[in-house]
């Protein structure tokens, strides 16, 4: 079982940034499903949009 309190460590630019591995996995799926929702969205107005 993977510990989802282990604090990952990770450097963004100059910034060094520390967060637990549950909200990296949290902030990770939630914008994988806004991107599968905005391709979905954008696949559908492309189709309503076709003469």
């Amino acid at each position: 079982m993977m510990d989802l309190n282990r604090i990952v460590k990770f450097k963004l630019g100059k910034e060094d940034w520390e967060m637990p591995l549950g909200v990296l996995l949290l902030l990770g799926g939630i914008s994988l499903l806004m991107i599968l929702g905005g391709l979905y969205l954008g696949f559908k107005f492309g189709e309503s949009v076709q003469p």
